[in-house]
């Protein structure tokens, strides 16, 4: 097929006026031509969220065609991996803890961008459906730009000069937290990493509210508690219905995120006799401004 041939073979569709597009005409099993990767990577920007119909990928396909977006990042939790593919992490409602009990996933859903302890956080998260309930656990994406541009012009100003302090876990959050991840929060050195709470996009220069509740041990000058009601605060404010897509799975579903711009959380409204399992790839961004 020819470049001009295979450009005219995509269709991108937009799903909602704020958020989410849907890509059909690709097959991730090959390499994309570099026209369609950017037809992808500038819908997924200007719309924070892309999912990209029909596949049918093993682990390693997956991982593959990720890669065409980006340099892969590890995941922080080297626990859940697909068999082969140290970088291609798995999702199950089926996965346990070290210590053999279920683990916590349900507890710490909630809106969030990930990894926002490190120093270079995934510029966009990547999902793939393996194995789906019947109905229920679809995933939701906010516009975290339209939200912040929503906001009164004094909130703005506000939450632009206040900073976040990055772990792995809030120490608020203690009580609910994977005791994998609890441990290796109670035995780090790291000191906290800072990121501003509104960063800057690196390609439109635009705004958004930016963080990951669970991950935020302080905002500014407040302590952990008030921290965390603080963001739920915010999070309350701020996310709306008409700035969010609530993404339904199809198998052959790979849905694309921006983290640069969104905030995104699991559904766990399904039957948990069933099986929910999805791969993961980050791919590596910027330090956020």
């Amino acid at each position: 097929m020819s470049a001009l041939a295979a450009e005219s073979a995509i269709q991108i569709t937009k799903i909602k006026e704020h958020i989410g597009a849907e890509v059909r005409g690709v097959d991730l099993r090959q390499p994309l031509d570099v026209a369609i990767r950017q037809q992808i990577y500038d819908a997924l920007v200007e719309n924070v969220t892309v999912v990209i119909r029909d596949q049918d990928l093993t682990a390693t396909q997956y991982r593959r065609a990720t890669e065409q977006f980006g340099e892969l990042m590890e995941d922080q939790n080297r626990m859940y991996l697909a068999e082969g593919e140290p970088l291609v992490s798995v999702l199950s409602n089926r996965l346990k803890a070290s210590d053999g009990q279920p683990a916590k996933v349900g507890a710490n859903a909630t809106w969030h961008t990930d990894h926002t302890n490190q120093e270079r956080p995934p510029k966009f998260t990547c999902l793939y459906a393996v194995e789906l309930p019947d109905s229920g656990g679809g995933t939701s994406v906010c516009n975290m730009r339209a939200a912040y541009e929503a906001l009164p012009q004094e909130m703005q100003n506000r939450l632009g000069q206040m900073e976040t302090a990055n772990t792995l876990i809030s120490s608020a959050r203690f009580n609910i937290a994977n005791p994998d991840i609890l441990a290796a929060q109670k035995a780090s050195t790291e000191p906290p990493m800072a990121h501003p709470l509104v960063r800057t996009h690196p390609d439109n220069g635009t705004k958004a509210i930016w963080f990951h509740k669970s991950k935020t041990e302080t905002v500014s000058d407040l302590n952990p508690q008030e921290t965390q009601d603080f963001l739920e605060s915010l999070l309350q404010s701020a996310i709306k219905p008409e700035f969010t897509y609530l993404h339904e799975w199809r198998l052959g579903d790979m849905l694309m995120i921006d983290n640069r711009a969104a905030m995104h959380k699991a559904g766990h409204d399904f039957d948990h006799k069933q099986h929910r399992h999805l791969y993961r790839t980050l791919v590596r961004g910027d330090r956020p401004v």
